[in-house]
């Protein structure tokens, strides 16, 4: 046999590596999912009713949602400068999660919005309403039941317009055209 035939040999092993893993396609979307499921449960589970006694934990709840939209946010413009320079980007389920990290928390900060300040958006009275507003302002849909009414509130959904329409439709764009799976340009 020659060098290196056996199976249990070491030098099999070192010319012959073993096949890469391929994790199943039912897999594959797996985490998202889970990952938009626990965004859920967390959303609607987050304590945020404005009492009397506690208005500063409104206000606390409002600067930590702010925050993590500036984060997420960050994360996604670095995504497309990285995707946008010949870079192979981190993959469409990462932006799948950002994505839906981004629907949750613009959501908590219109409805946090809203118990902070009730005369700035317009039949938003719960968190479905505030997920419902969320949605159908990112995909420019607006069917006018729930609608900005203050400067503010007006304020945020333009910034998040913005955003939706340069940052996640260019990340989209880049993933789904012009690229191949290794992130590189076609030819």
């Amino acid at each position: 046999m020659e060098p290196g035939g056996c199976p249990w040999s070491a030098g099999f092993l070192m010319t012959n590596p073993p096949p890469p893993e391929t994790e199943p396609p039912s897999s594959t979307w797996s985490r998202p999912v889970r990952t938009l499921l626990g965004l859920l449960i967390a959303y609607y589970a987050y304590p945020v009713e404005l009492s009397e006694s506690a208005p500063l934990i409104v206000v606390i709840s409002l600067a930590g949602t702010v925050g993590g939209l500036l984060l997420v946010g960050t994360i996604m413009v670095k995504e497309l400068g990285y995707v946008r320079h010949g870079g192979p980007g981190r993959g469409p389920r990462l932006l799948a999660m950002l994505l839906v990290l981004l629907v949750m928390a613009s959501s908590l900060t219109f409805f946090l919005l809203n118990q902070t300040y009730p005369d700035q958006i317009s039949g938003l009275e719960t968190r479905t309403d505030a997920l419902y507003f969320t949605l159908s302002t990112m995909t420019t849909v607006g069917f006018g039941d729930i609608h900005a009414e203050g400067q503010f509130a007006r304020a945020l959904v333009c910034v998040l317009l913005v955003f939706n329409v340069v940052v996640v439709a260019s990340l989209i764009r880049l993933y789904t055209t012009g690229r191949d799976r290794g992130g590189k340009a076609r030819d």
